[in-house]
């Protein structure tokens, strides 16, 4: 089954813009894991309240098209906003050197995250990741570091979402494991209906005419 439209394929009005207030950075470089979890919650245009500018790495464009039929919004919404933008000019060196650091040394894994943080580090921009292990290289380079969480809490708090909960459910309930203290710590902040044990993994599973991402 096909999944619903986005419609966040379309840019914030100007009225949304202006009722924001500006982030320090401009710029940030994101990686996989964040463009499927914005695919999910149906928000990949938002992230323009936030940033003038997202760098999209070769290695997370090369991710997402592994899967093309399941990230179909993600990979239109990197060619159709302009805010959305390649970046192939990075130190591999540093990037082989970061996955070489890793215990599990399985081939394909964790590319996306290691080119977004030693972009993110070259180009002294925040870097969006929700792995736990792109989130601690972040660390260690000293790049500021931000997930989809709290992607939705800027937004929310910005004015541009009327609530949290219902585009965290429908982010897990898509397969995205997002931490379920932190998103509670959130719905917290804004008086909204805290998500259960039960309302967790009733979401995470499987349905039959869900689409899986990466």
């Amino acid at each position: 089954m096909q999944a619903d439209p986005d419609p966040s394929l379309s840019t914030p009005t100007p009225t949304q813009r202006d009722a924001t207030q500006p982030v320090k950075s401009t710029t940030a470089t994101i990686d996989t894991s964040v463009l499927c979890s914005l695919q999910s919650a149906q928000l990949l245009g938002a992230i323009s309240v936030l940033f003038d500018r997202v760098l999209v790495p070769q290695r997370v464009r090369k991710e997402l098209s592994a899967r093309a039929e399941s990230n179909r919004a993600a990979l239109s919404a990197i060619q159709e906003f302009a805010f959305f933008e390649h970046c192939d000019e990075f130190d591999a060196s540093l990037v082989r050197w970061l996955l070489d650091t890793r215990q599990n040394l399985k081939q394909g894994r964790d590319e996306g995250e290691a080119e977004a943080v030693i972009q993110a580090a070259e180009r002294s921009t925040v870097v969006l990741v929700d792995d736990p292990l792109g989130r601690k290289w972040a660390k260690s380079h000293a790049v500021e570091c931000h997930g989809t969480i709290w992607l939705c809490r800027e937004l929310r708090f910005r004015g541009y979402l009327r609530e949290l909960r219902l585009y965290f459910l429908r982010m897990v309930s898509h397969g995205r494991r997002l931490p379920l203290e932190d998103m509670n710590r959130y719905l917290t902040e804004f008086d909204e209906a805290l998500i259960t044990q039960q309302e967790y993994e009733s979401a995470l599973t499987p349905k039959p005419d869900s689409d899986s991402v990466y």
